[in-house]
């Protein structure tokens, strides 16, 4: 329907604008006689028509008046363009009736100038109006999205599901949403007026101020931060907050912060790094636990079966047939080849050298280990590094076992290294080598998804410290592995260090 009626008015507005061209042509024609009539006196009809006979005039100035109306009224009627082409259809026709017919050469041509002149100062009035007009409508449409969206914004601030709240510089908050009722406890109306340091920890405080003064400096902050609030019975919200500043004439005015609450978000997290933690422990301490068995028992009546048959052998040797003998023979190397196995395997489980001499020898044994078993050359480098606590050393010699075991399975590397050194308040260990590399997932956790469990492992475990754990590698580039971890655990304050 309403494509009808515009379909309706469009044809009427067309319909006007041929009325008024007809209008414009049928009068244009007429004056255009009346002007030449001294030409056309011969003629039938036409040579009647004659304005300044009809007003008994001398003078043909009339035509030129009626000239510039009609180049008024075409410019109004039909648009700019058709006025421009009268005003010159119309000085062509006055000029050569100057420069012809017209026995007042001058006077014509100063009559003819004069209408040519006011009609284009007309048509111009006519656009410079039509201009203003048209800006006008810009201007009301324009407020009108602008109402519009301010609407909009104030209902998507109203009802958004994150808190907002802005405040001025000082700290004092200016505007807030419902979201931020219950994250603090208090109303709008109450939340209005109070100053932020309110709801802040001094701890707290100092992360604000930090921000506020990096914002100040010019410097994005892009990722979203933890913060924490105080509500107003007392208990703790963490929220993830992002704050931009708001700049007006060039000077900062205030600042917008948008708020997740995460509270419950991140007590689950730290319940699942618990459990993880405690998992992990409870894996160490099960193999900790075979590996002494494994060494303590099993290896020793592995070794004591293989001295019992070599004394049998070595007893019984003139008494046995050269078969027997062969038998008791490998019989004695299939009982070495088995206490060598388990003490191999104990040793992979929880090897002593950990517990006994610390991170930095059991580190060297790791790559000696390695370029026995994989002929891959191992280059181990460290640094002296300050006392760590047991379960920092036993991430890292996990993270450093694993990796070296990915370089001997996957990566046909000829030569690797490992590099452990003190950085400040870190330990940074790499693992890298010379093999064919591989093709590096979006984010680190699509490991998992992509059946590398083992990489995910020793990211996990680095983060359950406090770390930070780096892949790179291409393929046909080789590989290297990062790992960053404080020389304290990051909850070092909360609960007491317990060994894995």
């Amino acid at each position: 329907m309403r494509t009808d009626y515009a379909g309706r008015q469009q044809r009427r507005i067309t319909d006007l604008r041929n009325l008024h061209f007809w209008v414009i042509a049928v009068l244009f024609v007429a004056v255009t006689l009346s002007h030449y009539a001294e030409l056309l006196s011969e003629i039938p009809v036409l040579g009647q028509i004659s304005l300044p006979a009809a007003l008994d005039l001398e003078r043909h100035s009339v035509e030129r008046l009626l000239y510039l109306l009609l180049v008024i009224y075409s410019a109004w009627a039909l648009g700019i363009t058709e006025g421009w082409v009268l005003w010159l259809s119309s000085g062509v026709a006055m000029a050569v009736r100057s420069f012809i017919i017209s026995p007042y050469l001058r006077d014509a041509l100063l009559e003819s100038s004069a209408s040519l002149v006011v009609s284009a100062l007309a048509i111009m009035l006519v656009r410079a109006r039509q201009q203003a007009r048209q800006g006008q409508e810009m201007l009301e449409k324009a407020m009108e999205n602008l109402d519009s969206s301010r609407q909009r914004y104030e209902e998507l601030f109203t009802d958004a599901s994150d808190a907002i709240w802005i405040h001025d510089m000082e700290g004092d908050i200016t505007l807030a949403n419902k979201a931020c009722e219950k994250l603090t406890g208090f109303s709008v109306a109450e939340l209005t007026g109070k100053n932020v340091s309110q709801f802040l920890s001094p701890e707290a405080l100092a992360l604000a101020r930090e921000v506020k003064q990096r914002l100040l400096k010019g410097e994005a902050i892009e990722e979203r931060y933890e913060q924490r609030l105080v509500r107003r019975d007392g208990s703790e919200a963490i929220v993830q907050l992002a704050t931009r500043l708001i700049i007006s004439d060039g000077r900062p005015r205030a600042l917008e912060n948008l708020a997740r609450d995460v509270t419950e978000e991140k007590k689950l997290r730290d319940n699942l790094q618990f459990y993880l933690r405690e998992c992990l422990r409870a894996q160490e301490e099960e193999r900790k636990r075979l590996a002494s068995e494994l060494h303590d028992d099993t290896s020793q009546v592995l070794l004591l079966l293989s001295r019992r048959i070599d004394n049998l052998s070595s007893e019984a040797g003139s008494y046995l047939s050269e078969k027997l003998r062969s038998e008791f023979e490998e019989l004695y190397g299939l009982s070495q080849q088995a206490y060598e196995s388990v003490k191999r395997y104990a040793q992979a489980l929880r090897p002593r050298i950990l517990d006994d001499l610390g991170l930095l020898p059991a580190l060297e044994w790791l790559g000696q280990e390695a370029s026995k078993l994989s002929g891959v050359r191992v280059e181990v480098k460290t640094t002296t590094v300050p006392p760590l606590t047991p379960e920092t050393q036993l991430v890292l010699f996990r993270i450093a076992q694993e990796a070296l075991n990915n370089i001997n399975r996957h990566s046909e590397a000829a030569e690797a290294s490992l590099v452990l050194e003190h950085q400040g308040n870190e330990i940074r260990m790499t693992v890298s080598d010379n093999g064919k590399g591989f093709e590096l997932p979006q984010r680190l956790g699509d490991f998992a998804s992509q059946g590398k469990l083992g990489l995910a492992g020793m990211a996990e475990r680095a983060r359950l410290v406090g770390g930070d754990f780096e892949v790179n590698s291409q393929p046909g580039m080789g590989s290297r592995i990062a790992v960053r971890v404080p020389t304290k655990l990051f909850d070092e304050e909360s609960r007491q260090a317990r060994p894995l």
